[in-house]
């Protein structure tokens, strides 16, 4: 029986069995309690300062998190009684989701938000836009986000939205909004989540980042929701459309274009 807190050690000469015991043990042929999780690394991983423990577990393709990973199941929210902002909420978010959620003007965007990163109920919301430090150049920033990586490396990371040259050593107090949104998607691919959450990530952003945000993302392997009426970016990641109105978000049926259209009609305009 393998016991858990224990650490066991397996000695043999080549093609004595050791490959055969540990996926037997991974397969649970042999007695291994049901509540412990079995990780069984079968390549060999990089030298790195990451924890045993961290490695192992990033190189574990299989390994999902349950979807949905998030969820609301009728979630109703206001401040008062009498002045509810959302009322019975329904719908889920997994790892291979790729959800946009059209919100037009006046739809509280702002609180649905905070409803999905639970800052309302604090848990582990982040403002990106808070996080930068604008008297560091954003070669400077990535690095000491993460420490151990060779600068050309870092610098590669960043080039790849579109941030190249003398602006990735300016402090990025001197930088555009734009720019500094780059440096921002730049910390996220590299950070590998599990779930984006999107807002309005194409404000300041010329067409031509636009699309290679778009690339970026589709590249990605992960859930996104993107909450905004960006429809270039839009048309171009999402497998989902959901409508923020009347209260609630719904189902789109049709595509983006028609979602567009409804709203243009709604506010009025033509075209």
């Amino acid at each position: 029986m393998v016991s858990i807190c224990r650490r066991y050690g397996l000695l043999g000469l080549n093609g004595c069995g050791e490959s055969t015991l540990l996926a037997a043990i991974e397969l649970r042929e042999l007695p291994v309690p049901e509540h412990m999780d079995i990780y069984h690394l079968t390549r060999e991983i990089e030298a790195s300062d990451m924890f045993v423990l961290a490695a192992v577990i990033s190189c574990d393709e299989k390994r999902k998190l349950p979807p949905p990973v998030l969820q609301f199941v009728e979630v109703t929210f206001g401040y008062t009684p009498d002045n509810l902002i959302y009322k019975n909420l329904e719908f889920g978010v997994d790892l291979d989701s790729r959800i946009a959620v059209v919100v037009p003007k006046g739809a509280r965007k702002s609180i649905l938000l905070k409803l999905m990163t639970g800052d309302l109920v604090p848990i582990d919301g982040m403002h990106l836009a808070e996080k930068l430090d604008l008297e560091m150049s954003a070669l400077k920033y990535i690095i000491k986000e993460y420490p151990g990586n060779e600068e050309e490396r870092m610098r590669a990371a960043i080039g790849k939205f579109g941030l190249s040259g003398k602006a990735q050593v300016l402090p990025m107090k001197n930088l555009s909004d734009g720019q500094r949104s780059r440096v921002i998607f730049a910390w996220l691919a590299y950070r590998q989540p599990h779930l984006l959450l999107l807002d309005e990530p194409t404000n300041h952003l010329n067409i031509e980042t636009i699309d290679s945000l778009a690339e970026a993302l589709n590249e990605w392997d992960g859930g996104l929701v993107l909450v905004g009426h960006d429809f270039r970016l839009i048309n171009q990641v999402a497998e989902e459309i959901r409508v923020c109105e009347n209260q609630t978000v719904t189902r789109w049926e049709g595509d983006i274009m028609d979602s567009k259209q409804h709203f243009k009609s709604k506010a009025g305009l033509s075209g």
